[in-house]
């Protein structure tokens, strides 16, 4: 099954921005990482968690699969394809099901509509880009004056 990825908000300049990026060394491309995933961890993961708990029956599980990513930008992975329920169904499988309900005649009818992604973005966006430009301020400054990290 294929990643599927999914864009919480629009930033007009980002390709550019991250392409601009990766003139930087590989100690400030890794501390822009360490940044975005202690980002995540403090404001993605949590909201991720405590959107996916309305998500049925199955939002224990999900919950429990959301976590942050290494990149440049802040971002969680939620799923695994490892097996976790009783028919050897996975968390990638019942991920979006449990949002959308039953959308097609080949998902069972178990399956409701909870529109529990659509609840998580107001909960960090805000507080979550403000601080990752920071990080990219801080990691720029210190790349200019050609030493390390302070």
């Amino acid at each position: 099954m294929a990643a599927v990825k999914a864009f919480d908000c629009y930033v007009t300049g980002l390709n550019s921005l991250l392409r601009d990026l990766r003139g930087l060394d590989k100690e400030s491309q890794a501390e822009l990482r360490t940044a975005s995933v202690d980002i995540a961890n403090r404001y993605m993961v949590p909201a991720w968690q405590n959107a996916a708990q309305s998500a049925g029956p199955w939002g224990e599980r999900i919950a429990a699969s959301v976590k942050a990513k290494r990149d440049r930008l802040p971002a969680v992975s939620i799923g695994a394809n490892r097996k976790a329920f009783s028919g050897k169904a996975t968390v990638n499988m019942v991920r979006y099901p449990s949002h959308a309900g039953r959308v097609r005649e080949t998902i069972p009818a178990a399956f409701t509509q909870t529109d529990w992604m659509a609840q998580v973005k107001p909960a960090y966006s805000a507080q979550a880009m403000r601080e990752w430009t920071q990080a990219i301020d801080r990691v720029c400054d210190a790349f200019e004056r050609g030493g390390g990290l302070d």
